[in-house]
Formats: C-alpha cells, structure tokens, sequence
C-alpha cells in the first residue's frame, strides 16, 4: 500500500484543484485531407489517431481543417461537418479506449444557424469537451467562414487547461495572451501553412504560422503542439497547387523546441508524419511568471478601442531612418568616461545618419541600482548626463534616445529622453513596468507615449526588461508607432533566447537574433532598434540590432551589430512596402477588439477572477 501511495504522489500533480500528470506525451499529427471526403477523412484519420495512441500519446493534434478539406465553397451540407457530428463521434471510440484527447480542425456548420466557422474539437475520454471557432480571419476565409463567437476557451482536463488557436489566430498576439492569462497550460494548435512561390500573386499572403509559433511559446509561456499540413495539394476550385510546409513542432513553455516534423519544399514534398514529445504541463514557465506579475492593465485600455476603418493616429508617411545603435564596453559608474567614449564611437561614423540609440543607463553602464546606491546616481533632468547627450544630439545634428535614473520632487525614475537634432526634448518616458529590484527605490511612469516627429515618424521606447510585457507591443502597434527604441543592458541569462525556427521555413538570414526583440517588431508592425552594451558572449542573440516587420519573407532580416564596439549603422524607410500578408494597417483594421477587454481588467478584480475561474465561458462576468 505504501509502495503504491508513493507511486501516485510521484506521478500526479495538483494544481488549480485539476490533478494533472506530471509529464505527458503529446503528438502532432500531420495529415492532408481531401476537400468534401469527411467520411473517408475521418476514416484516415482515426487510423493514424489510433496510431499515435497506442504509441502512448496523451493528447494529439491535427491540422487545420483535416475532416473537411479546404479550398472550396461548400453547396452540400455534407461536405461539412457539425460539432457533435461524424468526426468527433468516431474519434470519440479511440478517446473512450485509450484514455486521450485529439483536436482537430474542420469547417464547421452551425445546426442551428447554418452559419459556417473554421473551427477545432475537442474530444476526449468522456467524450467531446469543447470546441474552439477561429477569431483571426484571413482573407480567403471570408469567402467561406464566419469569424468565432466563441472567445478563447480554455479546457480543464486530467492532462492540463487545454486552448486551441486555428493558424492565422497567430497573426495578433493578443489571441496568444489571452489563453495564457486565462490559465492555459498547453495550447493546441492546428494549422494550414503553405508557400506559394514568388511569381504566383498569392505569394503576398504567406503567412507561416508554423514558424512564427516557434518565436512565441517562450514569450508567452504555454507549452505548443503545432500540427501543419505537407506536401504539393491539389485545389482543383482553386485552379492551383499548393505547398504546404509541413515542420510541425512541440515546445515547452519555456520555448524549447522538443520536437519537430522535416520541412516539406516545392522541389521535395514530403509525405506526412507523426512526432511525439514529453512535456510537463504543471513546469514553471519564469518568463510567464515575471509577465503576470509586473504586467499593469489599467495601462492597457486602448486595446478596447474600435481603431478601424480610419484611424486619426496613423501615419503613412515614408521616412529614410538611418540609425547608429551604440554598443560598448562601459566603465561602470563613470558618467564622463562613457559619454566620451560614446562620441568616440559616433564620431568614427562618416555617413550620414538621424538617429543614434543609446544602451539602457546609457552613461552609468551596469551599475547594480539599489536603495543605497541611488542617491549617488540619480540626476535630475537638465543635470549633467541630460546634458551630455542633448550637446551630442545637438554636434551630430541627429535625434538622439538616451536614459538614466532620474530623480524629481525626491522620486526616482527610470527615465528616457529623446533629444531632437538642435537637442532640444523631444520627448520622455518614464519606465512603466519595474522589475522587483527597481521596485525597491523607483517609482514607476503612468503613461505610454508615442513622440510624432516629422523625421523619424512616431517613435516609442521600451525600457531593458519591459520587453518581458507583450501587450506593450500591441499597445504601441494600436497607438501607431513606426519605431520602437529598446535601450538595454541585456546579458542574455534572464529572459529570451534566440530564434530558433525550424530550418527550412524561413530563410536562414532572418533565423537570428532574439526572439522578443524579433516578435515585437512582427507584432507591432514597428521597426524595433535595439542598443546594448557589448556582452562577454560570442553570441549573436545579445548584441544590437533592429529588426524588421516581416522577417519571414527574407527581404528585411534582422540586422545585427558585430561582436564590438561599435556604432552600428542600420538602414531602412518606414512604411515601403505594404504588399507583405500583413502590415499595421491591417494588423490594426483586423483586430477582434471586441474579445481584448480581459487584457484590460484589474487581475484583483472580481470580474477578470470569475472569467479566469469559468475558463470555457464566452462572456466575462456577471452581468456582461
């Protein structure tokens, strides 16, 4: 009795009053249905489902509109299915026998309505659990599909809080941040990532959600199972074959890739598989962790605000940036030997340029701020290392972003100031978001500023670690920013890693860098200017660099600083091209703002409590 008691302590978790198992395997099945053949669909299907299952798969995970097929308007109700319908009943059998869950995707047809959605079930040991209906539509699914009327919910089961994503859910982040704040241990995702090529016009709407998943699971801490198509299919209704990618891929929470399918290509398809993975769903995720707790609501609220069809604050103008990201050895402490050292190194420069980003504490370099030291440190504005950067600003003739502890009204900050090219104060920004050590001596900022100017364009700052927040990202998306300016001292052991996309799926030039710095600039739709002190690392993930807003294509990757001292120059003009499958206007005009509020609701308040405890229920609280 003992032996087994011990037994069950060591393999069941509890947690959020669900016992889990502590480690389950998990399965990413790939599979290319054939348009308006459910009936042989699901027969294929629970095959390779039974498959999976009796190689120990805890939980399974299909593409996107595997019972159904795609490609098509459907005129016969039964080239559909419903939820309950044909498919969850037959995968219900393997679920009952085997003690497991499958998701899989379908074009659904509502029984009452009629009305159709691309949606996913749910289905396990007891049955279906629930179903998810896809909020982010991209535009060959109006043709067909009804966007969800659902939200985003999120399953209690015996193996973790399970959410589903369909592929283009991808292309807002807050589709990825409210699941996670509602408590989802794994996210489900069925996907239909294809690769036109470059001559075909639909080339421009490739979106590989494939590999943008893979840049997301550690920002957002959920552990992933991406299921992808593979393989040259045939759309008959379409005129056209398609190459789907294939590279379905498991992470941890943490963004660790477990395990990942062989990339598929025009020139060598591939047929389907199956791969499996062991993850952990009760594991700690410390990125997820530091966002819940430093992450400020009452800030937010602009994203529930209708930002579409005409949106007064964006701005469409072309400006040449050509910015100097300043990466240096500092002498920690000391103010004058930094700053010389940083004109030094603009000096060197003999080309032209309009803008210089200083690291984070630009002057200070990495000075351990505490409630001892900060008194010596601090400085008020229009003190010594204020003025320092704005005769900088003023020699070189550029705007110039520069930060410092700052002290006002015997307050201290965390403060950015943007110098204009006659250093003039073009604009500054208190840090919003301390960690807990700046909590300890520094005041933090209310507000989240978007500095128009009318040679840069409107320009944003994020503060070192507030790159940990994401909803500052869209927050500066939704306020139209063109640039965001990322001082940092970032020494790569904290937080992030770098891109690591499955090789295939992207061009390798833009598989680098770091992969918050790289989704912020993807899921602002703003340039993101990094500058950091040079690191004792040879790695490339910690060094300065912009990146761009669609790095995937491969026309603008991430450009990154060498491993030296440097002012490094980088080169772009805002709002070029807009024929990419996303930019901001359609990043903004798109949104489903109307299922944002619970990024916006006090984590202490009663409502955003009863919404996160009823994790399937569409509405959020009582008397919503």
């Amino acid at each position: 009795m003992k032996k087994t008691t011990a037994f069950l302590i060591a393999f069941l978790v509890v947690s959020s009053s669900v016992i889990y198992a502590a480690e389950i395997k998990v399965a990413a099945v790939e599979f290319n249905p054939t348009p308006k053949d459910v009936d042989g669909n699901v027969q294929k299907i629970v095959k390779a489902v039974t498959d999976a299952s009796v190689n120990g798969a805890k939980l399974m995970v299909l593409p996107e509109f595997s019972v159904t097929g795609f490609g098509f308007s459907p005129t016969n109700p039964n080239d559909l299915d419903t939820i309950p319908g044909r498919a969850t009943a037959a995968l219900e059998r393997v679920t009952r026998k085997y003690n497991n869950y499958v998701v899989v995707g379908m074009y659904e047809r509502d029984t009452i309505t009629g009305v159709i959605h691309n949606s996913a079930a749910l289905v396990g040991p007891k049955g279906l659990v629930g179903k998810y209906r896809k909020n982010q539509l991209p535009e060959g699914d109006y043709d067909t599909a009804a966007p969800g009327n659902l939200g985003f919910p999120v399953f209690n089961t015996d193996i973790g809080k399970i959410a589903i994503l369909i592929c283009f859910d991808d292309s807002r982040l807050q589709s990825l941040l409210i699941p996670s704040l509602r408590g989802a241990d794994i996210l489900a995702m069925p996907i239909g990532s294809d690769m036109m090529p470059k001559f075909e016009k639909m080339s421009n709407g490739n979106h590989s959600t494939i590999s943008n998943i893979a840049v997301l699971a550690g920002w957002t801490g959920m552990n992933v199972v991406a299921s992808n198509q593979t393989g040259l299919i045939s759309f008959p209704a379409m005129g056209l074959v398609d190459q789907f990618t294939g590279g379905s891929t498991i992470w941890d929470n943490n963004g660790k890739q477990l395990s990942q399918s062989k990339v598929s290509t025009w020139t060598k398809p591939l047929p389907p598989e199956t791969i499996y993975a062991t993850i952990d769903a009760d594991k700690k995720s410390e990125q997820k962790a530091f966002w819940l707790k430093h992450r400020r609501p009452e800030l937010y609220q602009v994203y529930n605000l209708y930002k579409a069809p005409v949106d007064p604050a964006a701005n469409n103008t072309q400006n040449q940036i050509s910015a100097l990201l300043v990466q240096y050895d500092p002498s920690n402490g000391n103010v004058e030997a930094n700053a010389k050292k940083v004109d030094s190194l603009i000096e060197k420069n003999q080309n032209v340029f309009n803008l210089a980003v200083l690291p984070f504490n630009s002057f200070l370099g990495n000075v351990k701020l505490n409630k001892t030291n900060i008194q010596q440190y601090a400085e008020p504005l229009n003190g010594k290392s204020y003025a320092l950067a704005s005769d900088m600003a003023k020699k070189y003739k550029t705007y110039l972003l520069f930060s410092m502890p700052e002290v006002s009204d015997g307050k201290y900050y965390e403060t950015a100031i943007l110098f204009d090219f006659n250093g003039k104060q073009a604009g500054v920004y208190r840090k919003t978001h301390l960690n807990d050590a700046e909590q300890s001596w520094a005041t933090a900022g209310n507000n989240l500023p978007v500095f128009a100017t009318n040679e840069l364009g409107r320009v944003a700052v994020v503060l070192d670690d507030e790159v940990r927040i994401p909803e500052l990202t869209e927050v500066y998306a939704l306020n139209r920013a063109d640039l965001i300016l990322v001082p940092t001292a970032y020494d790569g052991k904290q937080y992030g890693s770098p891109v690591n996309i499955p090789k295939g799926l992207v061009p390798d030039a833009s598989n680098r860098g770091m992969n918050i710095w790289f989704d912020m600039a993807k899921y602002s739709q703003a340039y993101t200017l990094v500058a950091n002190y040079r690191q004792d690392s040879d790695k490339e993930f910690v060094r300065s660099a912009v990146y761009s807003l669609v790095p995937e294509e491969g026309y603008y990757p991430p450009n990154i600083a060498p491993n030296k001292e440097t002012a490094h120059q980088v080169m772009f003009t805002t709002h070029a091209n807009n024929t990419f499958w996303i930019n901001q206007q359609s990043l903004v005009v798109g949104r489903r703002y109307d299922l944002a509020t619970p990024l916006t609701l006090d984590m202490q308040g009663d409502c955003f409590k009863e919404w996160q405890a009823n994790s399937a229920r569409v509405g959020l609280c009582k008397g919503n």
